[in-house]
């Protein structure tokens, strides 16, 4: 896990056995790579531009980063190649037994990197979590 990778500033989504984890981070201010690696499943730490992804796997982790225009896998970068992106709407999560978002709730938008074959087929290359202010 290399959090250096991550945003500076954003929101953390982190799925840990027995709890999720979703709040502001400052990535100077985050515990150390290995404390926070007991009992993760999956951590997004994401701003508007760009996100760092570390998920557990069975056939090992999975450590990415996303933008616009580059993919890191580890330590290689690939040009991001998509036609379009689409944006879909507002994810909204609420407490248990709450009905309707808190005004000042912050939003999640997921950007989908898009392309199309020779058939005009669409595929979904890859997506990103973004932070809407």
């Amino acid at each position: 896990m290399n959090l250096a990778k991550a945003p500076e500033h954003g929101i953390m989504y982190a799925l840990y056995t027995g709890r999720v984890v979703y709040e502001p981070y400052d990535r100077d201010r985050l515990p150390s790579a290995e404390e926070m690696q007991k009992g993760l499943l999956e951590l997004h730490l994401f701003d508007e531009y760009k996100e760092y992804r570390f998920i557990r796997s069975a056939r090992g982790d999975i450590e990415l980063c996303v933008d616009d225009k580059i993919i890191s896998y580890c330590d290689r970068d690939e040009k991001n190649v998509h036609s379009d992106t689409y944006t879909e709407g507002k994810i909204i999560t609420l407490t248990k037994g709450q009905e309707s978002p808190d005004e000042s709730k912050d939003y999640v938008e997921i950007v989908n990197y898009i392309s199309y074959d020779e058939n005009d087929l669409m595929t979904i290359n890859n997506y990103r979590l973004k932070e809407v202010r």
